[in-house]
């Protein structure tokens, strides 16, 4: 019988090399395979590679991301290496999308036991998926060990403990199995490890821009917001913020653009712009600088966005960005704890379409006290403030009904007392808060109606259409589309609007199932899913 089939297991003790050989081969693989539009660079996986390399060990990464054949890539990789300690990186549990929901947890395993047929090396999990629930991940993969949280010295301490033959159990960050019990040692979050991820080093990033992905770019760690349902201020980074240096950030920007020419970048943080004179001082580097890049950021705050810090993205060479306000109804801001208000949200809208950048607006309907007046404010903001006149630029307006739970959140607690999930429910299985003071017909026919007259509006159910994304990285070859590719979405809509067809692409029965996945959610305890 192979491990995988044996279930939860102790970790074994293993010793390699003698005291005067402290070096290990070790490979890094990337299981995150979503390759259509939505695909990122696994820059934690790459942080990791370079922290172990510094400490002296033998580092390779296989990113299993675009690889037609998983198998043969593993084996080559395995037999071809022989490594002495083998890291798997999960990026997330699933898609987080209940309209449309993918989880990433079969393919994971899948893949864990491949490599469990190809080699005894001790397994140790990781990744921000591995991180929301260590102790279900290391069980549901049959891992040896799993990270925590940030890895690049928790990953190092545990190689140097196994090296010695010695328990890694004392070491922050670290989860294994102990005498028959899950065992973790809380992780401790100082200050953000210095150094240079160095993406193209570890990874081929061409078929990620291929895509429309850009170089990853992180410039703090940690979130001081509130927001009841993020796991970043309240698991994954905490809430103290950790800063790098600007000149440092900027540095590794420029070495990126003379080695490696990418075609833009992106900065990942939680929030780009808090604090704001921090990123202040890294646009005004960049501008210093003779080289220009193009740029785009995944998380500014409604919070300060004037005019004058635009302008200064703009010089700075930004071509778009993303913005998560999660609702335009004061109650929901509240609710949610944003830390922003509706007057804050109306002025940086206002603000947006004095400028020529393409803006992908998330929006999050659901939450504790979600009705249908909330969901119409919401609505009317973005009839309001997100439709421009025809011709780029674009607004386009993300919206995702239910709201993923997970332990460690503010709102998880919330969902325990309103009875949404037990305390023994497993997040393995997406688990869901879905306000109950909406009619999910009703809701259902809000968004639906919304989106058929708006080409600005996408739903979470388009999520089915995104592997025809691929067609942006061959039609390109061709007819070079400006990216992000996401703002194309938006005349696609419209075609469909004016055939008269986007109002077919209705998911009838929608509101049965979520009721009845929300029923057997909250009457019963949820145990893990079984490989």
């Amino acid at each position: 019988m192979s491990d995988s089939a044996r279930g939860p297991r102790e970790p074994r003790t293993f010793s390699f090399t003698s005291p005067m050989d402290e070096s290990m081969r070790v490979l890094l693989i990337n299981s995150n395979l979503k390759d259509d539009i939505l695909a990122a660079p696994p820059i934690g996986l790459c942080y990791v590679a370079s922290a172990a390399e510094a400490a002296g060990h033998e580092v390779r990464v296989l990113d299993l991301c675009f690889k037609p054949r998983i198998g043969q890539e593993l084996e080559k990789a395995i037999i071809g290496f022989s490594p002495q300690v083998i890291g798997v990186s999960l990026r997330n549990l699933d898609n987080v999308n209940m309209l449309r929901l993918i989880s990433y947890l079969p393919p994971a395993l899948e893949i864990v036991q491949q490599i469990r047929a190809l080699s005894a090396a001790p397994l140790v999990l990781g990744g921000s998926g591995a991180s929301l629930d260590p102790q279900g991940v290391l069980e549901f993969l049959h891992g040896d060990y799993v990270i925590v949280s940030e890895g690049e010295k928790s990953f190092v301490a545990l190689l140097e403990a196994l090296n010695r033959g010695e328990s890694p159990a004392h070491i922050p960050g670290v989860g294994m199995r102990r005498q028959g019990e899950f065992h973790l040692t809380p992780p401790q979050l100082t200050s953000f490890p210095s150094g240079n991820p160095r993406l193209s080093r570890w990874l081929d990033l061409d078929p990620y821009e291929k895509m429309g992905g850009s170089y990853t770019v992180q410039t703090k760690r940690g979130c001081r917001m509130r927001c009841i349902y993020c796991t970043y201020n309240q698991v994954l980074e905490g809430n103290r913020l950790r800063l790098r240096s600007p000149s440092e950030v900027v540095d590794e920007i420029e070495e990126a653009v003379y080695k490696f020419k990418p075609e833009a970048f992106e900065f990942v943080d939680s929030v780009f712009n808090d604090p704001i004179g921090h990123c202040q001082e890294i646009l005004e580097e960049i501008i210093r600088r003779p080289w220009k890049a193009r740029f785009s950021t995944m998380g500014v705050s409604p919070k300060n966005l004037d005019s004058q810090f635009l302008h200064l993205m703009q010089r700075a060479g930004f071509t778009s960005f993303m913005i998560s306000p999660e609702s335009a109804s004061e109650t929901m801001l509240s609710n949610y704890q944003k830390g922003f208000d509706l007057e804050d949200l109306h002025r940086a809208a206002e603000t947006i379409n004095r400028f020529s950048f393409p803006v992908l607006w998330n929006f999050l309907i659901g939450g504790p006290g979600e009705t249908h007046r909330t969901l119409e404010e919401t609505l009317k903001f973005i009839e309001r403030y997100l439709v421009r006149k025809p011709g780029p630029p674009h607004n386009l307006a993300n919206i995702f009904l239910g709201v993923r739970l997970y332990p460690g959140t503010k709102l998880w607690q919330i969902a325990v007392e309103e009875n949404f999930v037990h305390d023994q429910c497993s997040p393995l299985r997406p688990l869901w808060y879905l306000s109950r003071e909406l009619d999910l017909d009703v809701t259902v026919r809000q968004l639906h109606r919304a989106a058929c007259r708006r080409p600005e509006i996408a739903l979470g159910g388009m999520e089915k259409y995104l592997p025809l994304t691929k067609i942006f990285g061959v039609v390109r070859k061709v007819f070079p589309f400006p990216k992000p590719y996401w703002q194309h979405l938006l005349w696609v809509n419209q075609l469909l609007i004016n055939l008269g067809v986007r109002c077919l692409f209705h998911a009838v029965g929608v509101p049965a199932q979520l009721r009845e996945y929300l029923r057997l959610q909250s009457n019963k305890p949820i145990s893990a899913p079984k490989s």
